[in-house]
């Protein structure tokens, strides 16, 4: 039985005209309670009724037209209930327009940070402000970080984020989506919090110029230790009559293995992909438990899609499960070292996962040619790290903080 709490959570609900686009919960000031990051994009009393014509038909009002929307901050108390801090906390930015969001330790600090891709506008990156000295405060760094622009220095219509160590380096990466005749871009972490876009460099530039992208995850699908990439698209107005693309097609990209993506042609992926959708939200999971990354697609006017990964050849893997309790128990920002007999890499449990999704709140972890047992080093955010060793592969494991043993799940009977 449910009930709806949200004026008494101290959230505004209706009373809220703000259109709310995404959001994330996780511990961001760091005092053990889960806090709540809302992404809004546009504003204005004629939001939602205002007509728009050209010189042809009625059109989809354009995102210029309207001003931007304020972003907020709710920091939760433990106790149920939040607290609205968002213009003395720093994250009410002139300016955004914000579409998707996501939450982790992208300077490798312990501390999270917030990225918000905003449509027409630099994307925000909030990031602890080492000005305040005793109280909580994030000062917007996008444009110092590198991820503010493309590498050409323009603003984009960003939508879709996917968090992850593309070229294998240890360093997270931040692949974003664009508008039609805008390349998706890479930025990739250089060290110390900074990025740079490598997107023609990796191969995701010219393909995705066709493309309106939303949704999109990084996802290991063949489990042979390097992330390949997933994109969803589809455009926000009907302009086929113009010879303008509508409805898209999903794309997949292989990692070749050196951080550069080539994308794969639809028949060798499944019926789905040699078809085209209004591809929105895509989120990433593991929905029956074989240990191969599945995906949830939504699109506009069509049911919604589970893409179950049945790939006949896989490497090995490694499915955690992480349970904090020196912070909150969501464990956001943990960072993940495996190591085994060549191989070393770096993962991240994150929150809010781009455009309107949430991922499965697990580590599915690609090992390759890995058979025997491995060694996972954790990192609990601004905590001590800690070691587990002899993890067997293709098993499901929860790792408690604090505790020396793991936790060894059962896999479904087949």
């Amino acid at each position: 039985t449910f009930h709806d709490a949200t004026e008494a959570s101290g959230l505004p609900g209706d009373g809220d005209a703000s259109w709310s686009t995404s959001c994330a919960i996780a511990d961001i000031d760091g005092d053990g309670h889960a806090d709540i990051y809302v992404v809004n994009y546009l504003s204005g009393p004629d939001l939602f009724t205002r007509v728009c014509r050209d010189a042809m038909r009625v059109r989809m009002c354009q995102p210029f037209q309207f001003p931007a929307a304020t972003d907020r901050l709710y920091l939760g108390r433990g106790d149920g209930t939040f607290r609205d801090v968002t213009n003395q906390s720093g994250v009410d930015a002139a300016g955004g327009k914000g579409l998707g969001v996501v939450v982790a330790d992208l300077d490798e600090d312990g501390r999270l940070e917030v990225f918000v891709a905003n449509d027409t506008r630099a994307n925000f990156l909030f990031r602890g402000d080492p000005a305040r000295k005793n109280e909580f405060g994030l000062g917007e760094v996008g444009l110092t970080a590198g991820v503010g622009l493309s590498g050409d220095g323009r603003a984009e219509g960003s939508m879709g984020v996917a968090v992850g160590d593309a070229d294998g380096d240890g360093r997270v990466d931040l692949f974003v989506t664009n508008f039609l005749d805008e390349t998706n871009t890479l930025y990739t972490g250089i060290g110390r919090g900074r990025f740079s876009d490598r997107s023609r460099h990796a191969g995701l530039a010219s393909s995705s110029l066709k493309t309106l992208g939303f949704g999109t995850q990084f996802l290991d699908a063949d489990l042979d230790g390097d992330l390949d990439l997933l994109v969803t698209n589809g455009h926000v107005d009907d302009y086929s009559d113009i010879g303008r693309p509508h409805r898209m097609a999903t794309q997949f990209y292989r990692n070749r293995g050196d951080g550069r993506f080539e994308l794969l042609e639809a028949a060798v992926l499944g019926p789905h992909f040699e078809e085209k959708f209004l591809g929105r939200g895509l989120a990433r999971l593991d929905w029956n438990r074989d240990g191969r990354p599945d995906v949830i697609i939504t699109a506009l006017d069509v049911p919604t899609v589970l893409l179950s990964n049945t790939t006949a050849e896989t490497g090995s893997s490694l499915v955690l499960r992480l349970v904090a309790t020196g912070g909150h128990r969501d464990a956001i920002g943990t960072r993940v070292r495996v190591e085994s007999a060549g191989m070393s890499r770096v993962f991240e449990l994150t929150s809010g996962d781009g455009y309107l999704a949430s991922n499965q709140r697990v580590l599915l972890l690609g090992l390759g040619d890995e058979v025997a047992a491995v060694r996972v080093e954790v990192m609990w955010p601004g905590r001590a790290s800690q070691v587990f060793d002899e993890l067997t592969v293709d098993r499901e494991w929860t790792l408690v903080e604090g505790r020396d043993r793991a936790i060894s799940l059962p896999r479904p009977i087949e």
